[in-house]
């Protein structure tokens, strides 16, 4: 197993290393996939970039620091400080995705849970779900799950069994849209715990038996047996007792958590009390005791006690009678005693919150009232301000009309430019040398108005030809380079730079419209490029030195950013139908 996590770890370190063209960003939301199941396996990629990342830059930098936080939390390493947490919230609330800022919020509560701070952390669990985009198909919902089953957790904790069954449904729900069918199976069963508070015994019932059903359909026979303890105490407590044995001989065969000798695994031992119970209502006695004491001796003291205190009533022992009930009562004391400590505590944090809550508002109100003087003595200057902007958007409108006025006029002179321009192609083709300088010198008066009419519309003076882009040399170099034509098959930056600039050069409206107007990203960019020259995605793959999974995504983004679409398949034949009507 260990072998295996090490070559596992091996591969990621390569294809990492390999991927020089990317972004920092780029490989460490690759890490951040790797700390989903394997946050272990993450730290050690991470410790590779201790050394180079005081290189990088800021941003870079602290999304480092929150991918290292996020998998040491899933390792079980509890967050010991807020402070750098209080800088990620406040960077990735001014920088961040509403992943990252989700993300964020998220291990800010999980310090708070981890000091016990509930309230505190309750309410940075629900400012983590506010910064959750769902509208947005690449959102995060592990870390939505993780956040509503931390909010069930606490509300369990706090014996609020309504809230947490309303938690534990959303924590399914994220489940569903994110994880396989066998863990959406697992999450419902969380909900035994809520029902089983308020003593809906039936509901409990029907969970367990649609979970084992599930579980068993999926072939996870050890998971599905499981689940049946709370069934079996049921059963016996309603005295249905061949059901009770019908299940306790599935439970005890077929959980896997028993081992040669009949101890059930670490964490389960109030089985034993559980065990206890039904021996008893079978009347074998013998076996009773014998449960009730192991389940004394896993610390179950008050189950155990109170099983013991009926085998000897049965057995009608005066001495051991009175032992038992003594032991019994001591240890329901302590267990009200503990309730009533851990109820103290959490009523005493609360008050701390609503406290520092109170401190907070009055601190507020102090910077309202100062910001109201401010502000008095602002609206005066405004009001002359409001006076002079009126002034000046008159004028602006007044400019626009007249820019829009030009606009028509360069439009017109631009299409009949192209019509004389197709004009005289075709009288050259025919050799009417007359007609056709006739055409040229129309054609360059047009060609003069268009550019006088450009300076002041601000729009471009010439118009796309695809043609020229797809036979200049540079379009050549790229396509000798896709067939391995080339002794370098890897574009560098100066024939990126010189493929943008000749795109620039043949297509300028579409050029504005993609680098300026729509400011694409360089990546972007290129992709779109070559989308036009007709390049198919492994060519661009190999051409951008990248993986299929980013080309993808920067298609999708520029789709996005183009045309308003979702994903990358329409990307394509969206750019040829813009440079077809243009």
């Amino acid at each position: 197993m260990e072998r295996l996590t090490f070559i596992y770890i091996s591969i990621v370190i390569a294809i990492l290393s390999g991927c020089d063209g990317r972004k920092m960003t780029d490989r460490l939301e690759t890490v951040s996939r790797i700390a989903d199941n394997n946050p272990d396996s993450a730290l050690i990629v991470l410790g590779r970039y201790e050394n180079e990342k005081a290189n990088w830059g800021k941003g870079d930098r602290m999304f480092f620091e929150l991918i290292k936080m996020k998998a040491q939390n899933k390792s079980g390493i509890k967050i010991q400080s807020d402070s750098i947490l209080s800088d990620f919230v406040a960077y990735f609330d001014a920088n961040g995705t509403p992943n990252e800022r989700m993300l964020a919020y998220y291990l800010l509560g999980r310090f708070h849970a981890n000091i016990g701070e509930s309230p505190q952390a309750l309410q940075t669990y629900y400012d983590a779900i506010e910064k959750a985009d769902t509208l947005n198909p690449n959102c995060d919902y592990g870390t939505l799950a993780a956040i509503y089953g931390q909010i069930s957790t606490i509300f369990h904790q706090q014996n609020l069994p309504h809230d947490e069954i309303n938690a534990l449904q959303h924590y399914c729900e994220c489940i569903k849209k994110c994880r396989s069918e066998v863990d959406y199976a697992v999450a419902k069963s969380q909900l035994i715990r809520p029902y089983y508070l308020l003593g809906e015994k039936d509901t409990v019932l029907q969970i367990i038996d649609a979970t084992y059903k599930k579980l068993k359909l999926y072939g996870k026979d050890k998971r599905a047996a499981g689940l049946l303890a709370s069934s079996i105490y049921i059963y016996v407590e309603r005295n249905e007792l061949s059901k009770a044995k019908q299940t306790i001989t599935i439970f005890e065969n077929e959980s896997g958590l028993f081992d040669e000798q009949g101890n059930i695994a670490t964490g389960r031992e109030h089985y034993y009390a559980t065990r206890g119970f039904y021996e008893l209502a079978v009347d074998n006695y013998e076996q009773a005791e014998n449960f009730f004491r192991k389940a004394i001796k896993a610390g179950y003291l008050s189950d155990g006690y109170r099983g013991l205190l009926s085998v000897y009533r049965h057995k009608n022992i005066t001495d051991s009678i009175y032992h038992f009930s003594l032991l019994y009562e001591n240890a329901q004391d302590s267990l009200h005693n503990q309730m009533q400590i851990e109820t103290t505590h959490k009523m005493f944090a609360l008050y701390n919150y609503s406290r520092s809550q109170k401190e907070a508002e009055q601190a507020r109100q102090k910077a309202r009232n100062a910001r109201f003087w401010i502000i008095s003595i602002l609206v005066s200057v405004g009001l002359g301000m409001l006076l002079a902007a009126y002034v000046y958007r008159k004028y602006k409108r007044k400019k626009q009309e007249e820019i829009a006025k030009l606009s028509t006029a360069f439009h017109s002179a631009k299409k009949e430019y192209q019509i004389i321009k197709e004009e005289l192609r075709q009288l050259k083709d025919k050799d009417y040398e007359k007609l056709i300088a006739g055409k040229e010198q129309k054609e360059k008066e047009l060609k003069q108005t268009i550019e006088e009419l450009a300076a002041v519309t601000g729009q471009p003076s010439t118009t796309d030809n695809l043609t020229d882009f797809e036979s200049s040399k540079i379009a050549e170099v790229f396509h000798k380079k896709k067939d391995f034509r080339s002794d370098n098959p890897i574009p560098n930056k100066a024939e990126w730079r010189a493929l943008e600039i000749q795109f620039s050069k043949d297509m300028p409206a579409t050029y504005k419209m993609l680098a300026k107007d729509k400011k694409l990203s360089p990546l972007e960019l290129h992709v779109c490029m070559l989308l036009i020259l007709g390049f198919e995605d492994c060519s661009i793959v190999n051409l951008t030195d990248s993986i299929s999974q980013t080309i993808t995504t920067a298609k999708a983004r520029a789709n996005r950013k183009i045309f308003n679409e979702k994903g990358a398949q329409t990307l394509k034949a969206g750019l040829l139908q813009l440079i077809k009507a243009k």
